[in-house]
């Protein structure tokens, strides 16, 4: 008698093949959706290299959009209403040195012919401060006095720091005494500029940019960020100004 049970060879590899080209296909699928995860969004910070300052190197990337300021805008920071004026004024001196933040600031510089308020060293603190730093006697050059609570108060007001918020770039250049809770600094010679002389500045929202060169010490185009707020300014930050000014590329 003829076996038929041969006949259900062909039904059965025929399933073999379907179950093949399934797992196949999933295998496909998975490698696919593997491709797709290659795509990653850029990071919060890296859009912003496209829509505003790339600082690497100092340099301003002028494609957003911006105001120039009026004539009348920029003679108010050239005259005497927010810088020069009166001496000293201390807003002048935060042209003094290059920083990215105002936590950079260096505070020798700043402070280098006093905080602005007419304070002056006693005999026993200039004493104490021939003494600390194992002097013979006094420079022959007059002694500028700092009190701390002076520090704090023109960083508050023109920073919204305070002295404990800051890097104190510099401030170790000066000579501290507890007792006195002030710092002290002798010399005979001046870093103030007695005017600013602004070529340019733009507004983007807030911010305010005054470019300008620095002829007081004489190393090329700057560009000084303000911010103004309900009180007035505050600064933040004073770079070299690599890229055209405004004036310049407009």
């Amino acid at each position: 008698m003829i076996d038929k049970k041969p006949k259900m060879q062909f039904p059965a590899l025929l399933v073999v093949i379907l179950l093949v080209g399934t797992v196949v296909g999933c295998t496909m699928g998975a490698n696919n959706n593997n491709k797709k995860s290659d795509i990653t969004q850029l990071t919060v910070e890296e859009p912003n290299y496209f829509n505003g300052n790339d600082s690497s190197n100092g340099e301003y990337m002028n494609i957003r959009n911006q105001t120039l300021l009026t004539a009348e805008e920029l003679n108010y920071f050239n005259g005497n209403e927010f810088f020069n004026g009166e001496y000293i004024n201390i807003r002048n001196q935060f042209l003094s040195s290059l920083y990215d933040t105002p936590e950079k600031i260096d505070l020798y510089a700043l402070f280098y012919c006093g905080s602005g308020q007419r304070v002056y060293p006693t005999e026993a603190e200039i004493a104490a401060v021939i003494a600390q730093n194992g002097w013979s006697r006094a420079p022959e050059c007059g002694c500028d006095k700092i009190r701390r609570i002076d520090m704090d108060a023109v960083l508050k007001k023109y920073t919204s720091l305070t002295l404990a918020d800051t890097d104190k770039t510099g401030l170790n250049k000066f000579t501290y005494l507890k007792k006195y809770d002030a710092y002290y600094h002798f010399h005979g010679d001046t870093n103030y500029r007695m005017e600013t002389n602004f070529s340019s500045g733009e507004r983007e929202g807030d911010i305010i940019r005054l470019f300008y060169n620095d002829t007081f010490m004489a190393d090329g185009n700057k560009v000084l960020t303000l911010r103004k707020t309900n009180d007035g300014y505050l600064f933040i930050s004073n770079k070299k100004a690599v890229s055209p000014t405004p004036s310049d590329s407009k």
